[in-house]
């Protein structure tokens, strides 16, 4: 008997993307899934079409409300789940027909409690291969701030018990790193963790979606994520605490293109020199953490000119907007 496997989508104006989203989770070789759908008071057509989905398929389940935010649209999915596993999928995204399959199959044989995939196909990154390891939870934290797994939720899948066994659930006052404190505070519960590299997410560029435009809460609130995962630790070592003091100044770089992307520089003066100084003061950091040469001297440059090479990413942005980089 095929354990059921809950898959929960947060639906926000995603009315281009929700119905092939929605019907690739239909098409899954893995039967035994339920399939549900929050609307968080999106103000579009999504509400209706997944209305219209759910007589189509008794497997699908829809919840609406008003809108608080995708951490409170997860909530509310995990509320109401009824598997043994969780997966999360986003709802302007689109998996493989053997994607549950996939990571059902690396749970059972690894025994772990949670896979993370360090592959999904973007339109802009191709990688995939059936490469599988077990690691430990405290290498896994390491890597997720070293961006060597992706912070997201989704490509990933979760043992219910787990969560529920130590009321894990994702902070509504945390709409940015939202993902990172969740799998941060789920890590400390387990030993181990499966890691897959056989790419069956699909990553829609949306040059809609909220993470796609620069706002400056957003970053600081994803600061603050970072502030609440370290008070979270349990466990810790040197590795962990260097790979978190580097991600946090990597923020650094990430306001800084993002002001200068959206022409804000006038507007947060102060806070754009801060950035440019916090960078400068601690370039040895980023030297040491990075492996590639190539990212070193990436490092180097902003150094040097943060806001000239705040201008060549944002040009590089631009292209991959007109492009639609892994479109519907």
């Amino acid at each position: 008997m095929q354990k059921l496997v809950s898959i929960i989508v947060p639906v926000y104006n995603v009315e281009k993307y929700i119905d092939k989203c929605v019907r690739s989770l239909l098409k899954q070789d893995y039967g035994n899934i339920e399939v549900i759908l929050v609307d968080d008071g999106s103000p579009d057509k999504s509400g209706y079409i997944i209305d219209r989905l759910k007589e189509e398929d008794n497997r699908i389940v829809v919840i609406h409300q008003e809108n608080h935010g995708v951490s409170s649209a997860r909530n509310a999915g995990m509320a109401v789940a009824s598997g043994e596993y969780i997966t999360f999928v986003d709802g302007d995204d689109w998996v493989d027909a053997n994607y549950v399959t996939y990571f059902v199959d690396l749970l059972e044989k690894s025994s772990c409690d949670v896979v993370m995939n360090k592959n999904n196909y973007s339109g802009c990154n191709d990688i995939s291969n059936n490469n599988f390891s077990v690691i430990s939870a405290e290498k896994a934290i390491e890597w997720i701030y070293l961006g060597d797994l992706f912070v997201a939720v989704w490509n990933k899948m979760y043992r219910r018990s787990v969560l529920e066994e130590n009321y894990i659930k994702f902070n509504e006052k945390i709409w940015y790193g939202e993902g990172m404190l969740f799998n941060v505070e789920f890590l400390q519960h387990v030993n181990s963790v499966a890691v897959g590299e056989s790419a069956v997410y699909h990553q829609t560029f949306n040059p809609d979606s909220a993470m796609r435009k620069f706002n400056l809460k957003s970053n600081l609130c994803g600061i603050k994520s970072l502030e609440l995962q370290k008070e979270a630790w349990i466990k810790k070592n040197i590795d962990i605490e260097k790979a978190w003091e580097y991600h946090r100044y990597c923020f650094n770089r990430s306001i800084i293109d993002g002001l200068v992307r959206s022409n804000m520089i006038l507007e947060y003066k102060e806070t754009y020199k801060e950035c440019v100084s916090n960078l400068r003061k601690n370039i040895f950091l980023p030297l040491k953490m990075e492996k590639s040469i190539k990212k070193k001297i990436m490092w180097c440059c902003y150094f040097i000119s943060p806001r000239l090479m705040a201008i060549r990413k944002a040009i590089g942005f631009k292209k991959a907007a007109k492009t639609v980089c892994g479109g519907v």
